[in-house]
């Protein structure tokens, strides 16, 4: 980081010379008073530089690697146990740069000769030094991303190499990443890199997806006369008639965005919180509705769902869901907000286990760690509702909304029906509180969500025989979700199958 202070190197002697290098050197360097330090002798690897790759098959959305035995790995974990022979490393691509070549040379050389994949133009994500301490290597770490048709060979390394081409998909490297199972460092960085692409990418899609389901509703309001202001009004009609020649790209995502958000029509805010509800004809005592505002403001709902996607990994606690918030608000922290036991995500990686990937529609229980003590809630259901995809984030599917809603409802009543709640019935878990299923990060309009998801819960409530559940409630943030939520249980109204509470 900082070169502006001088260091002398007074002589350097080669005392191992073959395929590594030994050199013996005597260095002086300024001391932080400004004074040289007496003369010190050292000790340097010298190996030369290298490269490796983090690797993205789009085509199989995972991670090429290999695996190869390498002694030193087998000397090192003889330190934890002096019988193993176990000395294969699972690793990103890497080799050393040969006298004449550039590192972006040596990676796509060297990418060829071990996996078998033909690369162009690699991205270098970081230049790092392997172990200052002891060797002058540096490492030159790329990304690429390549597709079946790219593989030109088995790969496998030169004659005499035996290295084993392997793919890891991408859940399963980030999973490996959290449960500290990935030993090449290389391998770490570029997995905590990847993480972060992936998740830019994501939200790149989203919020392309965003303007245009926004302007679609722009479009709508237009057509329906529903918008007063001149303005706006000659503002989409002049976006609706040029919208197939503009370019919808990064910077003109943002600023349409901005635009639309400034002059939306009310609705687009978030709500003051309130409850409304609506009884189930026929079932005296059986409740649909729908909370209003903010996630933390519902208080006394016994059971909370999280949508969750295929790989039940939770949000980061600084995002925006509703993984995220249920994530925080079940966790243990400090007065200033910081995660001290990260409860919730922590029940649910116990309850997955090593199964990996899982169905849309499978529904996990754990318990709601500190939203107990703040919002009287008793369990927590993760339901696989949303499919994760490399470079593209998470989506979620119209036609798997019914069946997830149908599956929570199913797993509320089979915790609530066990023998502890038939022995003590008024113990049992009766209220349940259920996002609107992909409107959010999935990609889907809250109008293509609110009509499948809700008259599935009145099925519920109509049909089941005696259901232990008595109160099903949906979460209502904005305006927006609101008046969709609004619009079904109006037309369920208007069916005779709900009626207004008081």
């Amino acid at each position: 980081m900082s070169g502006s202070r001088k260091a002398v190197i007074r002589k350097t002697t080669r005392l191992f010379d073959d395929f590594f290098k030994i050199d013996e050197v005597t260095v002086s360097h300024e001391q932080r008073d400004g004074t040289m330090s007496p003369d010190q002798r050292r000790l340097i690897f010298e190996r030369g530089d290298s490269v490796a790759i983090i690797l993205l098959n789009l085509d199989t959305e995972s991670v090429v690697v290999v695996n190869q035995f390498k002694a030193p790995s087998m000397v090192a974990r003889r330190r934890d146990d002096s019988t193993t022979v176990d000395g294969w490393v699972t690793e990103a691509t890497a080799g050393m740069i040969d006298k004449g070549e550039t590192p972006e040379q040596t990676v796509i050389r060297e990418t060829e000769e071990e996996t078998g994949y033909r690369i162009a133009n690699p991205t270098l994500i970081s230049k790092f030094f392997s172990s200052p301490g002891g060797t002058s290597e540096r490492i030159f770490l790329y990304f690429a991303e390549v597709r079946e048709s790219d593989r030109v060979s088995d790969g496998g390394g030169l004659p005499g190499e035996d290295i084993s081409v392997l793919s890891i998909p991408v859940p399963d490297l980030f999973a490996q990443l959290e449960k500290k199972q990935i030993e090449d460092p290389k391998l770490a960085i570029g997995a905590y890199w990847l993480k972060d692409y992936v998740q830019s990418r994501a939200d790149s899609h989203r919020a392309l997806e965003t303007v245009k389901m926004t302007m679609k509703d722009l479009f709508d309001r237009l057509a329906q006369g529903e918008i007063r202001n001149p303005d706006l009004v000659s503002a989409a009609s002049w976006l609706q008639e040029h919208q197939s020649s503009l370019e919808l790209n990064k910077a003109s995502v943002t600023a349409a965005l901005a635009g639309l958000r400034a002059k939306a029509p009310s609705g687009s805010g978030v709500l003051p919180a309130s409850v409304v509800r609506f009884g189930v004809t026929g079932k005296p005592g059986l409740t649909i509705g729908y909370h209003t505002g903010a996630l933390d403001n519902v208080k006394n709902v016994s059971i909370w769902v999280n949508s969750e996607n295929t790989d039940m990994l939770m949000d980061r606690v600084i995002g925006k869901s509703i993984s995220a918030r249920i994530r925080l608000l079940g966790a243990n922290r400090e007065p200033d907000g910081t995660v001290v036991e990260d409860l919730i995500a922590e029940a649910l990686r116990n309850a997955v286990g090593q199964r990996g990937r899982v169905d849309v529609g499978t529904v996990f229980v754990t318990g709601s760690g500190q939203l107990k003590a703040s919002n009287q809630v008793d369990r927590i259901l993760h339901v696989a509702t949303v499919v994760g995809r490399p470079g593209v984030g998470i989506e979620a599917q119209q036609m798997s909304l019914a069946l997830c809603t149908k599956n929570v409802l199913a797993k509320a009543e089979e915790i609530n029906k066990r023998l502890w709640t038939i022995l003590i019935p008024n113990q049992g878990f009766h209220s349940i509180l259920i996002p609107m299923f992909g409107s959010g990060e999935g990609g889907l309009a809250i109008e293509q969500v609110a009509p499948i998801i809700i008259p599935e819960a009145i099925a519920h409530l109509s049909t089941v025989k005696n259901p232990m559940l008595q109160e099903i409630y949906f979460l209502a943030y904005t305006g927006r979700v609101k008046g969709a939520i609004d619009r079904v249980l109006q037309q369920s109204c208007l069916k005779g199958q709900l009626s207004l509470l008081k």
